[in-house]
Formats: structure tokens, C-alpha cells, sequence
């Protein structure tokens, strides 16, 4: 099984054993109102629903990551889905998490991973525009802003504004080339 791993954090596929963690994360208003496509309420249905469709999915830039603490706490998931032929970030991290830079920690360690593997041209992906925690996380792995949509909010049914950032390997070098620079930079 494929494990990214840093000193405070693993990533791994997620399991169907981590439905219940997943669903507990997704079921919290505050994190499913910033997810384009999350429900709320979230079930654990809803969880088993989406892991049955994960192995349909192909690696590289379909890629779905679990993060948990090296105490195998879950703290959230990361990972790409395929937009335009090109990899496109997504990722949530349980509320009791926040704060704490595991996110930004999770996102260096995969995006790492794909630029130093698989490969990809370029990263794609974006925020609401209020959401400026999630924003800070790309800024400081080098993303760069491009543009401006309207995305709908599942949770919210209801469109928001969108910054749209992307960020190449180079950029990403640049802005956090280990993980000691990344954290002094923060």
C-alpha cells in the first residue's frame, strides 16, 4: 500500500474502516460548508457510499490520501481529482486538527509525491473566497492565484465566489523545498 509520510503525519489510501471517521469529520457544518461537493448532514452511509466508489478511481491524479497522526488519529483526507487532465487538490481536515499546520504538512508531503513521481505539469485548485485559512495552506506551498469562478456550496445550496490558484513544481520548490523551511516560513 502507497504511504507518504512525514515527522507528525502518515497518508495512506483511505479503507472502508474509516467510515466512521470520515463521516464524523464531514458530518461537522464548519467543514462541509467549505467543500463544493459535501452534503450536510453527512452520514456514514454517505462515507461507506463514497470508499466503495474510490477503487474505480485511477492513480496518479485520482489519488485519495487518509492523514492520520502517528498516534493513528484521523485528522482529515487530501488528494487529487482528474479536472482537465490535470491534477486538481482537494482536502478537509477534522476541526479538532485546525491550527496546528498538519494540513499544510499533508498537502507539502503529497504534492512532493506526485511532482518527484507520477509527475503533472501543474496542480490546480482553489478556495471560497472567505475560506482564507485554506488559502494560507496554498500560499505557502507556492500556489498562485489565477482566477476567479462561482462554485456551489453542496452544504450551503448556495454559489460562491472562488479564488482559483495553481501551483507548478517550480513554484513549489521554491516556496517550500523541506519541510524545516516550509515551517520556518509559517
Amino acid at each position: 500500500m502507497l504511504k507518504l509520510a512525514t515527522d507528525r503525519l502518515y497518508l495512506r489510501p483511505p479503507q472502508m474502516d474509516d467510515a466512521a471517521a470520515i463521516a464524523a469529520a464531514l458530518s461537522r457544518y464548519e467543514v462541509a460548508k467549505d467543500m463544493a461537493h459535501v452534503p450536510h448532514p453527512y452520514s456514514l452511509e454517505d462515507a461507506q457510499a463514497w470508499l466503495e466508489r474510490q477503487p474505480q478511481i485511477s492513480p496518479p491524479y485520482g489519488q485519495k490520501f487518509a492523514i492520520f497522526t502517528h498516534e493513528d488519529q484521523f485528522c482529515g483526507m487530501t488528494g487529487f481529482t482528474e479536472r482537465e487532465e490535470l491534477p486538481s487538490l482537494g482536502y478537509y481536515m477534522h476541526p479538532d486538527f485546525w491550527g496546528q499546520g498538519l494540513m499544510t504538512e499533508a498537502n507539502w508531503a503529497l504534492i512532493k509525491w506526485l511532482f518527484n513521481g507520477p509527475g503533472a505539469p501543474k496542480i490546480t485548485s482553489g478556495v471560497f473566497d472567505y475560506n482564507i485559512a485554506s488559502l494560507k495552506v496554498q500560499q505557502k506551498l507556492g500556489f498562485q492565484t489565477v482566477g476567479q469562478s462561482q462554485v456551489q456550496s453542496l452544504a450551503q445550496n448556495k454559489e460562491f465566489a472562488h479564488i482559483d490558484t495553481e501551483l507548478t513544481k517550480d513554484a513549489f520548490e521554491n516556496a517550500a523545498p523541506t519541510l524545516a523551511t516550509l515551517r520556518k516560513n509559517t
